[in-house]
């Protein structure tokens, strides 16, 4: 298959067009476009280094391998080498998908196998000590509290939660609507707790900023332009941590992680459900999730047991 093009296609140039195609027709968000644009930048600069011609036709296999050598040799983390080959994967089965080359130079990648990390979520004691405890004095320390009750309760990513803007609060009720990868929308639920930190919160405000979450940093200039960043989210639960003892809130996204464990719990290991409410494309992702749930009801019956046991010497005595 060819081309069409009288001169061979640089890699930059496919590498340009890929990354157009990724933002404007695939619907990722920036960060995944950046990264994704860092990771084939580093093997166009390893082809250049070791003086390969820089054009799509003269990509072969034993040049992949090379570079797959190239991060063993860089990287000791698994997990970061495979966030690079998956970038430089994806790119290579567009360029095949466009007829840029004869052969789909993918299959040519192979990833790193990673040890399955299981999700660390907030125990539920730790959780209600958290809850109970975040301060209310301030309109910041109230900001603080409807943050962290709306990740508890919505288990959206920090990403979905920091878009959303003060009319995206529902004026009845407890659902609102995030929008997630890929420009996909979904419904979320409040608890009555969430709900009514957030209602306070957003009443005590007085700025004219859209956005519904806010910093408090007035160097930002335009009051309209205060939407908070997830470097200050991070910040804000790195202060909550420290501040209340709260060790095991160790991110934003370990919010998340609690409310997807907590849902499986309390609907019996639904995990379609689950699935629906976090916005997961695939089942694949829950199963460090329901690891935890067997975990926990294992533990249950150890102590029921142990109870049980302990029932039984007392009839004998």
């Amino acid at each position: 298959m060819s081309n069409g093009l009288a001169m061979p296609l640089a890699l930059q140039a496919a590498a340009d067009e890929y990354l157009g195609w990724l933002q404007l027709e695939a619907n990722r968000s920036p960060n995944t476009v950046r990264a994704y644009s860092a990771e084939i930048r580093k093997l166009l600069g390893f082809l250049a280094a070791n003086s390969h011609s820089l054009t799509v036709d003269a990509l072969r296999h034993e040049d992949l391998r090379a570079f797959q050598r190239h991060l063993a040799e860089k990287l000791r983390s698994p997990a970061s080498r495979a966030r690079a080959l998956v970038a430089i994967r994806s790119w290579l089965r567009w360029i095949a998908r466009e007829g840029l080359i004869e052969h789909d130079l993918s299959n040519g990648i192979t990833l790193p196998k990673l040890e399955q990390r299981l999700p660390k979520p907030i125990e539920p004691d730790e959780l209600t000590r958290l809850l109970a405890a975040l301060p209310t004095a301030s309109l910041l320390e109230k900001r603080d509290r409807a943050l962290v009750q709306f990740l508890v309760s919505s288990g959206c990513r920090i990403s979905e939660a920091l878009a959303l803007d003060r009319t995206d609060f529902p004026r009845s009720g407890n659902r609102l609507v995030v929008t997630g990868k890929g420009s996909k929308q979904r419904s979320v639920y409040l608890t009555t707790d969430a709900r009514a930190a957030m209602e306070e919160y957003l009443t005590a405000r007085t700025d004219a900023c859209m956005a519904m979450f806010i910093n408090f940093d007035r160097s930002a200039g335009d009051d309209r332009e205060r939407r908070l960043t997830s470097a200050g989210a991070r910040y804000i639960v790195k202060q909550i941590r420290q501040q209340l003892g709260a060790w095991s809130f160790k991110s934003p996204h370990v919010a998340r992680h609690t409310a997807a464990t907590t849902l499986l719990e309390v609907t019996g290991g639904d995990v379609r459900l689950v699935q629906e409410v976090l916005g997961h494309a695939n089942l694949n992702t829950l199963q460090g999730y329901t690891k935890i749930v067997d975990s926990r009801k294992q533990e249950a019956y150890r102590l029921y047991q142990q109870f049980l046991d302990g029932k039984k010497k007392d009839s004998i005595s």
